[in-house]
């Protein structure tokens, strides 16, 4: 008996490290933008900061599904029954 050949690559998932950077961002730049005066849009600096975080983050996540949802492991299996945990 002879096993089945894989035909597909493992799928790298490398681009999930950059679910770092808004942890990085949000933690690791306390200390530096906490004592900054400068006030855009008469609002405190880390107000601002923080919503630019949450930009941000929004931007990375979107760049992270986009590429997931590129890997054929996401899309409907042949026998039409969907895959445990997809509502449909």
């Amino acid at each position: 008996m002879t096993q089945p050949v894989l035909s597909s690559k493992p799928v790298s998932r490398r681009h999930r490290w950059l679910l770092l950077i808004p942890f990085l961002w949000q933690i690791g730049g306390i200390p530096l933008v906490n004592d900054v005066a400068w006030r855009p849009f008469s609002l405190p600096f880390p107000m601002v900061w923080q919503m630019a975080g949450i930009v941000i983050t929004s931007l990375i996540i979107a760049f992270i599904f986009s590429i997931d949802a590129r890997h054929p492991e996401f899309d409907e299996p042949e026998d039409g029954v969907p895959a445990a945990g997809d509502a449909h």
